[in-house]
């Protein structure tokens, strides 16, 4: 049996806006709707995360965080001054000419930016531009910071992570594959997860069997979501978005104190050990991913499961 999982980063969901509009997006973000955290709430939310000394990180996120972009400084600085690494998730739509990028990220990197993690992919190539994506990477480059690419297909996706790679001039090699000493950026092509607004998708386009079921989830109370609201979701999956699946409100605890009662909760263990399958009594039928199973099991399809929830909240 798995002891406690160390908390090792928190996505902190600056804005729940996105202007992009997504076909494959699960959190339903929308231009004009959601929830923007203060600079206030940022720093005191902050302040808790320190205090769990396992957790390193800070992944500013969205929605589209740069909608906000002295905001996005602010809490760099703010995370960085408390000691943590910090990480920006954004699609770069507003990398509209070298001088802008160039300008923005050099303010965030003086702030203490570690690494831009940027998405590239046919959906969210659908409304902004791929030479903004390129401009921002160039720009990113040559400031020094360390970069993500993510790349979320479907089963015709014209645009994959080799083709990035090719529009952007640059090896993007997979996790796997990375030399700290030669690459500067890593990629990483998934399957969207067929959940919220994803799952008007046509079936046909679910990847299938690309990713396996089995075995624990690695990121279950490790990689957790903060919503500017407080409310601490224990992962930052599309299960996460289920009403009721959250494990507090760091409003009303201490974040400490909820990762300690939430490893009490039968079902966030069955998970770390065992996964999505350990909550099955049968074998599954078609799903593209462990987070496409997770939230179908949890969502009720099982009444099972649910009564195991409410027996031990």
């Amino acid at each position: 049996m798995l002891g406690p999982p160390s908390t090792f980063r928190v996505g902190l969901i600056l804005t729940e806006r996105c202007g992009a509009g997504c076909a494959h997006c699960w959190f339903g973000c929308e231009a004009e709707k959601g929830a923007t955290i203060t600079i206030e709430y940022a720093q005191d939310y902050i302040d808790m995360i320190t205090g769990v000394p396992t957790i390193e990180w800070l992944s500013v996120t969205g929605g589209e965080p740069m909608l906000y972009p002295n905001l996005v400084e602010g809490v760099v600085a703010y995370a960085s001054g408390r000691g943590l690494r910090t990480e920006l998730v954004t699609n770069c739509w507003w990398a509209k000419s070298p001088a802008k990028a160039i300008g923005t990220l050099r303010r965030l990197s003086d702030a203490g930016l570690d690494v831009l993690n940027i998405s590239a992919d046919d959906f969210h190539q659908a409304s902004i531009p791929f030479e903004r994506v390129k401009v921002c990477f160039d720009a990113a480059k040559g400031l020094g910071l360390k970069i993500i690419v993510m790349t979320t297909v479907g089963r015709t996706s014209r645009i994959r992570l080799a083709d990035v790679s090719r529009l952007l001039g640059e090896e993007i090699p997979a996790p796997r594959d990375v030399d700290p000493a030669v690459h500067f950026a890593i990629g990483v092509e998934s399957p969207f997860t067929p959940v919220g607004k994803a799952a008007l998708l046509p079936r046909e386009e679910w990847v299938v069997g690309a990713e396996p079921l089995s075995g624990g989830c690695n990121l279950v109370l490790r990689d957790l979501g903060l919503r500017p609201d407080g409310e601490v979701l224990p992962c930052c999956s599309a299960a996460a978005t289920l009403p009721g699946f959250g494990i507090g409100n760091l409003n009303d605890a201490r974040l400490e104190e909820l990762l300690a009662t939430a490893w009490k909760v039968d079902v966030f263990r069955t998970l770390r050990e065992r996964g999505p399958m350990g909550l099955l009594e049968r074998p599954p039928a078609d799903y593209v991913n462990k987070c496409h199973l997770c939230y179908e099991v949890l969502s009720g399809t099982l009444e099972s499961i649910r009564t195991m929830q409410d027996r031990n909240r």
